[in-house]
């Protein structure tokens, strides 16, 4: 199923250009120290960040009948901007918090966006893993061993770091339910949202 209007392979020769001359060593120094990477590397995974404007947050079609919902991608860019605030006054690792923001929901840029309860727990997870896998194959293996730790430490939640983003995910969604609610939607349907995330947040 696809989830947005265009070909991860259309103008690939114009896309791989300009990356390249994006990632083109500004000084001998830079070359010197081999930081450039080949565009074929990353190109892909471009492309599946892009797929998240096209995947709409699947609760608010369902649950709320919101006309034009937010995408994953308004999702994951609020939670940045909340997280980033958040991790830097509680003096976390706040270059891992948005990397953990970034991935947490990349996944969904093949599977689309399930609502709780619509596929097993186990079946999802299965899905995510195989999915995020595809994904990080489209990275040099360097970078793709460590953005899966991060992707690993997510689920586990076990880590401030963790925790702090799991918990970050439910007030972006407790946020955006008072939002739409000042658009006019029905509160008694956005109430099963707003307690989730009060709950989920003080967990």
């Amino acid at each position: 199923m696809s989830f947005y209007p265009f070909s991860l392979n259309k103008n690939e020769e114009f896309q791989n250009t300009y990356i390249e001359r994006i990632m083109m060593p500004i000084s001998r120094k830079t070359q010197q120290l081999k930081m450039v990477r080949k565009p074929k590397d990353v190109t892909q995974f471009f492309q599946y960040a892009m797929r998240l404007k096209y995947v709409k947050r699947a609760g608010w079609i369902s649950k709320v009948k919101v006309q034009n919902p937010e995408s994953v991608a308004d999702h994951t860019f609020s939670m940045c901007a909340i997280s980033m605030v958040l991790s830097d006054i509680l003096g976390l690792d706040t270059q891992r918090v948005m990397k953990m923001v970034i991935l947490h929901d990349l996944a969904e840029s093949i599977i689309g966006d399930y609502i709780p309860g619509q596929i097993s727990e186990k079946h999802k997870r299965l899905k995510e893993k195989k999915a995020i896998n595809s994904i990080l194959y489209c990275i040099p293996s360097d970078l793709r061993g460590n953005y899966r730790k991060i992707w690993n430490e997510y689920l586990q939640n076990k880590t401030d770091v963790a925790q702090l983003v799991h918990r970050v995910d439910k007030i972006e969604m407790m946020l955006q339910a008072m939002q739409y609610a000042k658009e006019g939607y029905p509160k008694k349907l956005l109430h099963s949202f707003l307690n989730c995330a009060k709950r989920r947040s003080k967990s």
